[in-house]
Protein backbone atom coordinates (compact mmCIF):
# COMPACT_ATOMS: atom_id res chain seq x y z
CA UNK A 1 0.00 0.00 0.00
CA UNK A 2 0.97 3.67 -0.27
CA UNK A 3 2.10 3.86 3.37
CA UNK A 4 4.65 1.12 2.70
CA UNK A 5 5.88 2.95 -0.40
CA UNK A 6 6.23 6.19 1.56
CA UNK A 7 8.11 4.33 4.29
CA UNK A 8 10.55 2.97 1.74
CA UNK A 9 11.06 6.43 0.28
CA UNK A 10 11.53 7.93 3.75
CA UNK A 11 14.27 5.37 4.36
CA UNK A 12 15.74 6.24 0.94
CA UNK A 13 15.71 2.64 -0.19
CA UNK A 14 14.00 3.68 -3.42
CA UNK A 15 15.65 5.63 -6.22
CA UNK A 16 15.12 6.71 -9.81
CA UNK A 17 17.53 5.88 -12.61
CA UNK A 18 17.68 7.64 -15.97
CA UNK A 19 19.95 6.82 -18.89
CA UNK A 20 21.85 9.45 -20.84
CA UNK A 21 22.94 7.43 -23.84
CA UNK A 22 21.15 4.08 -24.07
CA UNK A 23 23.13 1.05 -25.19
CA UNK A 24 20.86 0.11 -28.08
CA UNK A 25 20.03 3.48 -29.63
CA UNK A 26 22.15 6.15 -27.96
CA UNK A 27 19.02 7.97 -26.79
CA UNK A 28 18.57 10.11 -23.70
CA UNK A 29 15.80 9.55 -21.17
CA UNK A 30 13.71 12.58 -20.09
CA UNK A 31 16.06 13.36 -17.21
CA UNK A 32 14.45 16.74 -16.45
CA UNK A 33 11.05 15.07 -15.94
CA UNK A 34 12.64 12.39 -13.77
CA UNK A 35 14.32 15.13 -11.77
CA UNK A 36 10.93 16.71 -11.09
CA UNK A 37 9.63 13.39 -9.76
CA UNK A 38 12.75 12.85 -7.64
CA UNK A 39 12.39 16.34 -6.18
CA UNK A 40 8.72 15.80 -5.41
CA UNK A 41 9.38 12.57 -3.54
CA UNK A 42 12.77 13.54 -2.14
CA UNK A 43 14.56 10.48 -3.51
CA UNK A 44 17.91 9.80 -5.11
CA UNK A 45 18.18 10.28 -8.88
CA UNK A 46 21.05 8.45 -10.56
CA UNK A 47 21.97 9.14 -14.20
CA UNK A 48 23.66 6.37 -16.15
CA UNK A 49 25.82 8.33 -18.60
CA UNK A 50 28.38 5.56 -19.07
CA UNK A 51 28.43 6.22 -22.83
CA UNK A 52 26.94 9.69 -23.09
CA UNK A 53 29.01 11.30 -20.35
CA UNK A 54 31.84 12.10 -22.74
CA UNK A 55 29.53 13.02 -25.65
CA UNK A 56 26.60 15.08 -24.38
CA UNK A 57 28.66 17.86 -22.74
CA UNK A 58 30.11 18.67 -26.17
CA UNK A 59 26.82 18.77 -28.10
CA UNK A 60 24.75 21.92 -28.41
CA UNK A 61 21.39 20.17 -28.10
CA UNK A 62 20.06 21.87 -24.97
CA UNK A 63 19.55 18.59 -23.09
CA UNK A 64 19.83 18.81 -19.31
CA UNK A 65 20.93 15.56 -17.69
CA UNK A 66 23.75 16.33 -15.24
CA UNK A 67 24.36 18.13 -11.94
CA UNK A 68 22.89 21.31 -13.42
CA UNK A 69 19.64 19.67 -12.31
CA UNK A 70 19.53 19.94 -8.48
CA UNK A 71 17.77 16.58 -8.13
CA UNK A 72 20.55 14.60 -9.83
CA UNK A 73 22.46 12.91 -7.01
CA UNK A 74 24.96 10.72 -8.86
CA UNK A 75 26.23 10.05 -12.37
CA UNK A 76 28.03 7.12 -13.96
CA UNK A 77 30.56 8.07 -16.65
CA UNK A 78 32.93 5.56 -18.24
CA UNK A 79 36.21 7.00 -19.57
CA UNK A 80 36.90 3.68 -21.32
CA UNK A 81 34.04 4.35 -23.74
CA UNK A 82 33.92 7.77 -25.40
CA UNK A 83 36.56 9.04 -23.01
CA UNK A 84 39.09 7.13 -25.16
CA UNK A 85 40.77 5.62 -22.08
CA UNK A 86 41.89 2.05 -21.53
CA UNK A 87 39.72 -0.68 -20.00
CA UNK A 88 38.82 -0.80 -17.14
CA UNK A 89 38.27 2.88 -16.41
CA UNK A 90 34.87 3.65 -14.93
CA UNK A 91 33.69 6.74 -13.16
CA UNK A 92 31.09 7.30 -10.44
CA UNK A 93 30.38 10.94 -9.54
CA UNK A 94 28.42 12.13 -6.49
CA UNK A 95 26.90 15.51 -5.83
CA UNK A 96 27.93 15.50 -2.18
CA UNK A 97 30.05 13.66 0.33
CA UNK A 98 27.08 11.94 2.01
CA UNK A 99 26.81 9.40 -0.81
CA UNK A 100 30.53 8.68 -0.60
CA UNK A 101 30.23 8.14 3.14
CA UNK A 102 27.63 5.43 2.50
CA UNK A 103 30.31 3.44 0.65
CA UNK A 104 32.84 3.53 3.46
CA UNK A 105 34.31 0.25 4.61
CA UNK A 106 36.37 -0.53 7.70
CA UNK A 107 40.08 -0.67 6.84
CA UNK A 108 41.91 -0.71 10.14
CA UNK A 109 44.86 -2.46 8.54
CA UNK A 110 45.54 0.66 6.42
CA UNK A 111 46.64 4.14 7.47
CA UNK A 112 42.98 5.22 7.51
CA UNK A 113 40.24 3.56 9.55
CA UNK A 114 37.76 3.86 6.68
CA UNK A 115 38.07 4.28 2.93
CA UNK A 116 35.63 4.61 0.03
CA UNK A 117 37.55 3.07 -2.86
CA UNK A 118 35.55 0.87 -5.23
CA UNK A 119 38.72 -0.73 -6.61
CA UNK A 120 40.32 -1.93 -3.40
CA UNK A 121 43.96 -2.86 -3.93
CA UNK A 122 43.74 -3.29 -7.69
CA UNK A 123 46.04 -1.29 -9.93
CA UNK A 124 45.30 2.40 -10.38
CA UNK A 125 46.95 2.41 -13.81
CA UNK A 126 43.65 2.74 -15.69
CA UNK A 127 42.71 5.78 -13.61
CA UNK A 128 46.09 7.35 -14.36
CA UNK A 129 45.67 6.59 -18.07
CA UNK A 130 42.19 8.14 -18.11
CA UNK A 131 43.55 11.26 -16.40
CA UNK A 132 46.37 11.49 -18.95
CA UNK A 133 43.92 11.33 -21.88
CA UNK A 134 41.68 14.00 -20.38
CA UNK A 135 44.61 16.31 -19.71
CA UNK A 136 45.97 15.73 -23.21
CA UNK A 137 42.71 16.38 -25.08
CA UNK A 138 41.11 18.94 -22.82
CA UNK A 139 37.64 20.34 -23.44
CA UNK A 140 38.41 21.49 -26.97
CA UNK A 141 39.96 18.17 -27.89
CA UNK A 142 36.87 16.28 -26.78
CA UNK A 143 34.61 18.80 -28.52
CA UNK A 144 36.53 18.27 -31.77
CA UNK A 145 36.39 14.50 -31.37
CA UNK A 146 32.66 14.45 -30.67
CA UNK A 147 32.03 16.86 -33.53
CA UNK A 148 33.81 14.54 -35.94
CA UNK A 149 31.88 11.51 -34.68
CA UNK A 150 28.59 13.35 -35.17
CA UNK A 151 29.67 14.42 -38.67
CA UNK A 152 30.27 10.74 -39.47
CA UNK A 153 26.87 9.91 -37.98
CA UNK A 154 25.09 12.42 -40.23
CA UNK A 155 27.03 11.16 -43.25
CA UNK A 156 25.97 7.57 -42.53
CA UNK A 157 22.30 8.44 -42.02
CA UNK A 158 22.17 10.56 -45.18
CA UNK A 159 23.91 7.90 -47.24
CA UNK A 160 21.67 5.17 -45.87
CA UNK A 161 18.58 7.13 -46.83
CA UNK A 162 19.93 7.48 -50.36
CA UNK A 163 19.89 3.69 -50.70
CA UNK A 164 16.44 3.39 -49.13
CA UNK A 165 17.45 2.54 -45.55
CA UNK A 166 15.98 4.55 -42.67
CA UNK A 167 17.22 4.80 -39.09
CA UNK A 168 14.95 3.08 -36.60
CA UNK A 169 15.07 6.29 -34.56
CA UNK A 170 16.75 9.62 -35.22
CA UNK A 171 20.23 9.57 -33.62
CA UNK A 172 20.92 11.84 -30.67
CA UNK A 173 24.53 10.75 -30.34
CA UNK A 174 26.94 8.77 -32.51
CA UNK A 175 24.89 5.57 -32.35
CA UNK A 176 22.84 4.60 -35.41
CA UNK A 177 20.28 1.80 -35.74
CA UNK A 178 19.49 1.07 -39.41
CA UNK A 179 16.25 -0.69 -40.31
CA UNK A 180 16.92 -3.55 -42.70
CA UNK A 181 14.98 -6.69 -43.63
CA UNK A 182 16.29 -9.92 -42.09
CA UNK A 183 18.97 -8.27 -39.91
CA UNK A 184 20.72 -11.55 -38.94
CA UNK A 185 21.12 -12.50 -42.60
CA UNK A 186 22.29 -9.02 -43.59
CA UNK A 187 24.75 -9.01 -40.71
CA UNK A 188 26.12 -12.40 -41.77
CA UNK A 189 26.55 -11.23 -45.36
CA UNK A 190 28.31 -8.08 -44.15
CA UNK A 191 30.70 -10.21 -42.08
CA UNK A 192 31.57 -12.12 -45.25
CA UNK A 193 32.83 -8.77 -46.54
CA UNK A 194 34.73 -8.04 -43.31
CA UNK A 195 32.17 -5.59 -41.90
CA UNK A 196 31.56 -6.48 -38.27
CA UNK A 197 28.39 -4.81 -36.98
CA UNK A 198 26.02 -5.59 -34.14
CA UNK A 199 22.23 -5.76 -34.04
CA UNK A 200 19.69 -4.23 -31.71
CA UNK A 201 18.22 -6.76 -29.30
CA UNK A 202 14.82 -5.16 -28.76
CA UNK A 203 13.42 -4.83 -31.38
CA UNK A 204 15.55 -7.22 -33.41
CA UNK A 205 15.15 -5.47 -36.71
CA UNK A 206 18.07 -3.10 -37.01
CA UNK A 207 21.82 -3.02 -37.53
CA UNK A 208 23.58 -1.07 -34.77
CA UNK A 209 26.62 1.03 -35.56
CA UNK A 210 28.74 3.28 -33.32
CA UNK A 211 30.68 5.94 -35.20
CA UNK A 212 34.05 6.66 -33.61
CA UNK A 213 37.21 8.48 -34.60
CA UNK A 214 38.88 5.53 -36.34
CA UNK A 215 36.17 5.64 -39.00
CA UNK A 216 36.18 7.90 -42.07
CA UNK A 217 33.77 9.16 -44.70
CA UNK A 218 35.43 6.81 -47.20
CA UNK A 219 34.89 3.80 -44.90
CA UNK A 220 31.22 4.69 -44.56
CA UNK A 221 30.79 5.05 -48.34
CA UNK A 222 32.37 1.62 -48.86
CA UNK A 223 30.12 0.12 -46.19
CA UNK A 224 26.99 1.61 -47.74
CA UNK A 225 27.96 0.35 -51.19
CA UNK A 226 28.28 -3.19 -49.84
CA UNK A 227 25.06 -2.85 -47.85
CA UNK A 228 23.21 -1.71 -50.97
CA UNK A 229 24.42 -4.76 -52.93
CA UNK A 230 23.51 -7.14 -50.13
CA UNK A 231 20.01 -5.70 -49.72
CA UNK A 232 19.40 -5.85 -53.48
CA UNK A 233 20.45 -9.51 -53.52
CA UNK A 234 18.27 -10.39 -50.50
CA UNK A 235 15.22 -8.60 -51.86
Amino acid sequence: DISSVEALIDEQTAALVGIAGTTEFGQVDPIEELADIASEWGIHLHVDAAFGGFVLPFLDNGLKWDFSLPAVSSITIDPHKMGLATIPAGGLLFRNQDCMNALETETHYLTRAKQTSLTGTRSGASAAAAYAVMMHLGREGFREMVGYCMELTRHLVQGAREIGVEPLIEPVMNVVALQVPQPPKVRERLMDRDWHVSMTREPKRALRLILMTHMSHENIDLFLADLKEILADIN
